[in-house]
């Protein structure tokens, strides 16, 4: 093999700025297409549980969101066990597979738009919210902008939501604390002494 001559300062810098601009448009092709999914998950109940989802598309997106595979990417499966049921919200239909759940809109009118979210999807399992929650890359899954398959995909994390408290909650919440300070300021009140 013949010896190459050494690469010049000027070549080097030359390569170097083509592999940069390179990488950079690929980069910034790849983000700026499709659809940016995200949702959120909050589990309840005492065994059935129930499971509520909801799904939202960023505002930056350039598809809708037509499909998702709920705790589930290609070859993997995520949820601790096998839900019992699912449920979608109208004009979406939910069907259980394996330990996962596939959301899919029944037409393109359906679909969340980009900025748009939708709740109303959920499933029932016997497993808990803390064994979800155990469960590694359970909110893991992929959402397309048709049925699925329909594109490439993009993978994202549902994450769990706080649940809020309820008004009788927070107004026993709100009493309580009122009456303690009450105690509180009668007690450092100093006493007349006759």
């Amino acid at each position: 093999m013949k010896n190459l001559p050494p690469l010049t300062v000027s070549t080097r810098a030359a390569a170097s700025l083509l592999l940069g601009f390179v990488l950079t448009v690929g980069t910034a092709t790849v983000h700026a297409q499709g659809q940016i999914a995200s949702g959120t998950i909050l589990g309840s109940g005492s065994g059935p549980y129930s499971y509520n989802l909801s799904f939202a598309d960023a505002a930056g997106a350039t598809s809708p969101i037509g499909s998702v595979w709920y705790a589930w990417i290609p070859g993997s499966f995520y949820l601790p066990g096998t839900p019992t049921s699912a449920f979608a919200p109208a004009g979406w239909t939910a069907s259980v597979s394996g330990a996962s759940v596939q959301f899919v809109a029944n037409s393109p009118a359906n679909d969340i738009a980009p900025g748009g979210s939708l709740s109303g999807f959920g499933y029932q399992a016997t497993f808990s919210p803390t064994q979800l929650a155990a469960a590694p890359n359970s909110g893991k899954s992929d959402a397309y902008s048709g049925g699925l398959f329909s594109d490439g995909g993009n993978i994202f994390i549902v994450q769990t939501a706080q649940p809020t408290p309820e008004p009788s909650g927070a107004i026993l919440l709100l009493v309580g604390a009122t009456l303690l300070g009450l105690w509180g300021r009668r007690q450092l009140r100093p006493t007349n002494a006759v």
